[in-house]
């Protein structure tokens, strides 16, 4: 998932001052940038989701 970081597009979100800053420590101790960490967990989440739609469709054959 290598991207030119030209090609990607600046998306700014909202979200609860208690999360940001837990994301800031997260990025701050694994000395990665806050964006690649955000990008890791949505990247994460959406791999969980899609591994558990398939379960449940394989559940339904």
């Amino acid at each position: 998932m290598i991207h030119n970081v030209c090609e990607i597009k600046p998306f700014p979100t909202r979200m609860p001052d208690e999360l940001r800053k837990w994301y800031e420590k997260e990025a701050e101790l694994r000395q990665r940038s806050l964006n690649l960490v955000i990008v890791e967990a949505l990247t994460e989440h959406k791999e969980n989701k899609i591994k558990k739609e398939e379960e449940i469709k394989n559940e339904n054959i």
